[in-house]
């Protein structure tokens, strides 16, 4: 009884151990403008930073900045829900949601926010989420002080199509069908030989 109660005594201290270690290794990923501005979303978020540019994020592939350029392979899967605080002129935070079932045709996600600038060319970044994850906060520092806009546009989400992907049950019908056919005919023929 008593080697019983110190094994979960020793259990529980290591899961605590674990999960203080956990949000303790917590850090920010940095994705950035070089000559203008930053963004950075946690790394419990994000897994890396796959691009940042001045411009527009359409979700079109004629003329998508991202998926024209490092974020070729990846296609446009829709915008999401987001909010954001009240913008000042130094920082901006937020939240953005998506559907989790994403995750069941995407191999890989990635979350694009475009911010406008106000008479600055429009600045976004573009980040490849953790798997499963479907929602997350982000900040926004800029380094230069716009006297207007500054504030998030939209959020567009990026996939790569899982190329694990399960046959369709018409398909796996007439897997089933074929396999039985075929079990008849050897019976068939295994009958005759008799």
């Amino acid at each position: 009884m008593q080697t019983l109660k110190r094994v979960r005594a020793l259990a529980a201290t290591l899961l605590v151990g674990v999960m203080i270690t956990g949000t303790a290794s917590a850090a920010p990923v940095l994705c950035q403008v070089v000559t203008n501005n930053h963004m950075l979303v946690d790394n419990s978020i994000v897994s890396a930073c796959l691009d940042a540019d001045v411009g527009n994020l359409t979700g079109n592939p004629m003329n998508d900045l991202f998926i024209n350029g490092e974020g070729a392979g990846y296609e446009h899967i829709g915008t999401g829900l987001w909010s954001q605080s009240t913008n000042t002129n130094t920082l901006a935070e937020g939240t953005f949601t998506f559907d989790d079932s994403l995750w069941d045709t995407y191999s890989d996600i990635a979350v694009g926010f475009k911010f406008g600038t106000g008479n600055n060319p429009d600045e976004w970044f573009v980040y490849s989420l953790q798997s499963l994850l479907a929602s997350g906060v982000y900040d926004w520092d800029l380094i230069k002080a716009f006297k207007q806009g500054g504030g998030l546009s939209h959020v567009n989400f990026y996939g790569i199509l899982d190329d694990r992907q399960v046959p369709e049950p018409g398909t796996l019908a007439m897997l089933g069908l074929a396999l039985v056919m075929m079990g008849s005919c050897f019976r068939r023929q295994s009958h005759r030989a008799v």
